[in-house]
């Protein structure tokens, strides 16, 4: 007799949200306890590795709107979610390519329908469903292929006043800019060896996307959203992807997606607490203001299409600034790998590209960096002192670039790379792709990559014990007592963190007494 094929259990994000609300509530619950809370509650059958997936994303889950229409009175949940996020998706992606029409989406929702509820049978896909669906979309009417033209450059630099005009109603700290770089977070500055790294396959398991966002003065640096291949990477196992100070999310080309960008977005206005402009440029992943979901604090601005390279603050040196500073983290990690002999040393892993980049974005990048970047774009009147601020940016660029030409040196590289090419490699300048249909369902699905496992090469990382980290942390305080000078707030901090590792060993040992108190006496 054959073996019986597993159904796939597909949960949907409400679902996922009741989980991560039941185990916050009862936090002594394990997996196994909220697998048979799902089968009794739900119905639903699904596997502890589900289970453990759905907790990791528990802090992003528990502030989501999981409802599409949140400020209804009697908001009603949707049948088959999965479904209209996909068909949505795909909608924002090709509606620049195709004639869309009401036919065409039912036709599309019922692809999506089979792909993603394979067992739903009775669903019509009629004119009333149609039109709620665009009503929940702001799907107001569609646009015929081939009906925008030519973009006219003189209409462009009529609109320049216009958004002068409209910056100039905001304060510095209330204007953001958000843009997407990609990284080869492995790469070396000699030609030879950057090309190898960067042929076939290899490009896209060796590069991620970064998406990078500041207001005008720099006092507002929010956390990096990384985009890599691997959902899973080895060397995240035994780690609390909270701890990263950034956003993970991953696709089959690390690059950005609507969906993803979707997402950021309604992270980005959950984090504002006033009102505030945001500045986007017309990458194809940023979709356009109608397809957008709706927003709370923010007022989105998108810049006239082949100006970002003058009006647009990252790409006036702010973009730049944060790769010098990570290429000059990654290079002091390989020189520190050589003198500890490790075979291959640039061959890192993604949480070590992932710790230098928010490093070098949180810690290295200066917010007057940031202003003299805001302010060199001219995108409000009252920016003055150009001289100064352009001079100021020289300087910072002739320091990073000197480091790094340093390091360079002492790497003795013989096919060394020109340092623009090293800062911005023309291969990374591509950050977004337009997802076809079978990527968009298993983006929906969020499924792991079936290559993952051949492909990462990455290894897991050894869990570190109490005991161990408190040693460690003996050592180094020994090690500021040595040192010249007076270190007294590193080694108060030193001692805080001893009496936070003795504190949660203190807690998993009462956690474990009490456990084995209730398991020695059971009936």
């Amino acid at each position: 007799m054959p073996p019986i094929a597993k159904i796939r259990v597909h949960l949907t994000e409400s679902i996922r949200v009741k989980l991560c609300r039941i185990k916050k509530s009862n936090p002594t619950w394990s997996q196994k306890d909220l697998a048979e809370w799902l089968e009794k509650t739900h119905g639903l059958k699904v596997t502890q590795a589900t289970i453990s997936k759905t907790l990791k994303r528990s802090s992003d889950l528990l502030q989501e709107d999981v409802l599409i229409n949140p400020n209804a009175k009697h908001p009603k949940i949707v049948k088959y979610p999965a479904m209209e996020s996909a068909l949505y998706e795909w909608f924002v992606c090709y509606q620049e390519h195709v004639n869309m029409s009401g036919d065409l989406l039912k036709e599309k929702g019922n692809f999506f329908l089979k792909k993603l509820y394979p067992e739903a049978t009775s669903f019509v896909f009629s004119n009333g469903w149609l039109e709620k669906f665009k009503q929940r979309h702001a799907i107001h009417s569609f646009r015929r292929f081939g009906e925008s033209g030519s973009v006219d450059m003189k209409k462009i630099e009529a609109v320049l006043p216009q958004i002068k005009e409209e910056l100039d109603k905001w304060s510095m700290k209330d204007i953001y800019n958000m843009d997407e770089t990609g990284l080869f977070y492995r790469m070396q500055a000699d030609n030879s060896l950057a090309t190898k790294q960067l042929e076939g396959r290899k490009q896209s398991k060796e590069r991620i996307t970064i998406a990078i966002c500041c207001n005008g003065d720099g006092s507002d640096k929010l956390p990096l959203w990384i985009i890599g291949k691997f959902s899973n990477p080895r060397c995240f196992k035994n780690i609390n992807r909270d701890n990263l100070n950034c956003k993970y999310r991953a696709n089959s080309n690390a690059w950005m997606t609507f969906l993803l960008f979707n997402e950021w977005l309604q992270w980005f206005d959950r984090r504002m607490d006033r009102d505030v402009l945001l500045l986007l440029d017309n990458c194809t992943a940023h979709g356009k203001r109608e397809n957008h979901p709706p927003l709370r604090h923010t007022k989105v601005m998108f810049l006239p299409p082949n100006t970002t390279s003058k009006i647009q603050p990252y790409d006036a040196g702010i973009i730049r600034n944060f790769k010098g500073y990570y290429r000059q983290r990654f290079n002091r990690q390989i020189l520190k790998r050589i003198e500890e002999h490790v075979f291959e040393p640039s061959k890192i892993s993604i949480l070590d590209g992932i710790i230098n980049a928010v490093a070098a974005w949180l810690i290295d990048v200066k917010p007057q960096t940031i202003a003299n970047c805001f302010k060199h774009c001219k995108i409000r009147t009252t920016d003055v002192n150009e001289l100064q601020v352009a001079k100021e940016i020289e300087e910072e660029n002739k320091e990073v670039m000197k480091n790094l030409g340093e390091q360079i040196q002492e790497l003795y590289y013989t096919n060394a790379m020109d340092i623009n090419d090293f800062l911005n490699h023309p291969s990374e300048q591509q950050v977004t792709y337009t997802l076809n249909e079978e990527e968009i369902i298993a983006a929906i699905r969020q499924e792991v990559q079936l290559e993952d496992d051949l492909e990462d090469d990455s290894t897991k990382l050894e869990k570190i014990s109490c005991q161990e980290a408190f040693n460690m942390l003996e050592k180094l305080e020994i090690f500021w007592i040595q040192q010249e000078g007076t270190h007294t707030s590193e080694l108060l901090d030193i001692r805080k963190f001893k009496d936070m590792i003795t504190n949660i060993k203190s807690k998993s040992m009462y956690q474990t007494t009490i456990e084995k108190y209730f398991s020695n006496n059971k009936y």
